[in-house]
């Protein structure tokens, strides 16, 4: 990572790791004002982080392409033997592909996995005050969420807490806001009409 924005990211998110660890939460809110900064900025490291590697993976299927000398013809008489045609491709082909290109052996791709970990534990800690505090836990832990989701939206992991948390919650007040604001999230394509000609 050699742009500044990229190493800007990893910054932030080391510190708002830092910050938990130096400063032990001893309330809900304190724990959840710690918590939220934290999840948002390994959200972002972990998004341009897939970028870059997929990035990265593009580069080095290019670059192992550009290489690739066509293989031997195959004789006329071989062609009339599937068998030997087949040991003949085995045995003299330049240009064998790859089964599967791994994406774990970069450090790229190395820190993606981690921060991705991370993320989801943090969204994992929101979650249990969310789902299983005392109501003024579950409602800081809500309120939390709200400002998440404004700053960033479309994030996979807080979209499932929502749905297991409006499943859970048994304060009627709050498990409305839950459905409403989980509802808010990722539009979704809506489905066409159906006439009664074609039911």
């Amino acid at each position: 990572m050699r742009e500044k924005a990229d190493l800007e990211l990893c910054q932030a998110a080391q510190r708002a790791l830092a910050a938990i660890a130096t400063e032990p939460a001893t309330t809900p809110a304190l724990a959840l004002t710690a918590l939220a900064p934290a999840a948002l900025a390994l959200v972002r490291l972990s998004q341009r982080l897939r970028y870059l590697s997929l990035a990265e993976l593009a580069e080095r299927r290019i670059e192992g392409d550009a290489g690739v000398t066509p293989g031997p013809s195959a004789s006329v008489g071989s062609a009339s033997d599937p068998a030997r045609l087949a040991r003949s491709a085995g045995k003299h082909s330049t240009h064998t592909e790859p089964h599967a290109f791994e994406l774990g052996d970069g450090p790229i791709a190395q820190l993606m996995e981690r921060s991705i970990r991370l993320e989801r534990n943090l969204i994992r800690n929101i979650g249990a005050y969310l789902e299983y505090g005392p109501l003024p836990a579950r409602r800081a832990a809500f309120d939390t969420l709200e400002r998440l989701r404004a700053e960033h939206p479309g994030w996979p992991a807080l979209e499932h807490l929502l749905q297991e948390a409006a499943v859970l919650e048994s304060d009627a007040e709050l498990k409305a806001a839950l459905r409403r604001l989980g509802a808010s999230g990722s539009p979704r394509v809506a489905r066409p009409v159906q006439s009664a000609e074609t039911k």
